[in-house]
């Protein structure tokens, strides 16, 4: 169907059009919501696939990052991975596996009409990296991902340094229904100057994870480097995001021989943050840089 992008106006600007699909998968899959925003006029580039992490979805890039870079000429496109957002397997989440997210997203690829520029934030982000050398990327922007090996050291220094926000999340993932993360977390996941009201709604928004995928991401397992497969990458990270420091970031960058930007005051959630059209600015100028 058609729609208008739901977005936070932090630039004056109609919403482009876009267009709200499901990608149908082989016999028992499920049907995947799939986004994809339309320039006003011919699109430039590369298009962009932008990649949500866990308790999310691709309503996370309707409201800032969609908008701002299909105004700008480029065709891009947000996947919802099962269970999430508007997809269908909700009902079958908690036996999801990360390796059945690999699939969703390699759907959303095979739905491109060409190989895409790939933007991901946090567990879309270790997803993208495990993608590397098996789907054909234009370039990769990582903001605030997991590090190549996932959430091996992570997890623990969470749960020592921040235990409320680990616990609210180990709950989320054991909830058999819908369950939002609360407004507990607004401190580790949002930088300050988010207004509350934001918080809530994007609380109110995100679903419960798979344990099992969760756990699948604490295992680590290979990846290829970007910079041997060729792949120009552009790690970003915050610097009041407690949940992936900087230490981490730094790390992602070094493994894929990748430039590393860090966001002064950026929180965990970059894309939806007060200055998240600054990030989107940032992020699409070095798009071009690449020539993607």
């Amino acid at each position: 169907m058609d729609a208008r992008v739901g977005w936070r106006s932090d630039e004056a600007g109609a919403a482009p059009s876009v267009r709200i699909r499901m990608l149908p998968g082989e016999p028992g899959a499920p049907g995947l919501e799939f986004i994809e925003a339309v320039p006003d006029f011919a699109p430039t580039g590369a298009p962009v696939l932008f990649v949500h992490g866990a308790f999310a979805g691709a309503w996370m890039w309707r409201e800032v990052f969609m908008p701002f870079f299909a105004r700008r000429g480029r065709a891009c496109a947000a996947v919802s991975l099962r269970g999430h957002g508007a997809s269908e397997g909700r009902a079958g989440l908690r036996a999801a596996r990360l390796s059945d997210y690999r699939d969703d997203l390699q759907r959303a690829f095979a739905a491109l009409p060409e190989p895409p520029v790939v933007v991901a934030h946090s567990l879309g982000g270790l997803l993208a990296q495990q993608l590397i050398g098996r789907e054909e990327m234009r370039a990769l922007a990582l903001l605030a991902s997991l590090p190549p090996e996932g959430l091996w050291l992570e997890s623990p220094r969470l749960a020592i340094t921040d235990p409320h926000i680990w616990i609210e999340a180990v709950a989320g993932s054991a909830a058999g229904d819908r369950r939002p993360i609360g407004m507990a977390a607004h401190e580790v996941l949002f930088s300050e100057g988010l207004p509350r009201e934001h918080v809530a709604r994007y609380a109110a928004l995100m679903t419960p994870e798979s344990p099992r995928a969760l756990t699948d991401a604490h295992v680590p397992g290979p990846i290829v480097s970007a910079l041997l497969a060729g792949v120009p990458t552009l790690v970003l990270g915050g610097t009041r995001d407690r949940l992936v420091t900087r230490g981490s970031t730094l790390r992602t960058a070094l493994y894929h021989g990748a430039e590393h930007r860090t966001i002064e005051g950026g929180g965990h959630f970059l894309q939806l943050d007060p200055n998240a059209a600054e990030v989107a600015r940032g992020v699409l100028d070095w798009i071009a840089g690449m020539g993607a």
